[in-house]
């Protein structure tokens, strides 16, 4: 693998985790407060 690709690779599964965390997140949040 060339360093952009890897560079690229990284900052995409970095925006993937970060969006899933972010979904988990607020999808908690909601359960706490409908509870």
């Amino acid at each position: 693998m060339t360093p952009s690709a890897i560079i690229f690779f990284t900052i995409g599964a970095t925006v993937l985790w970060g969006g899933l965390l972010c979904t988990l997140t607020i999808a908690i949040k909601k359960e706490k407060r409908s509870n």
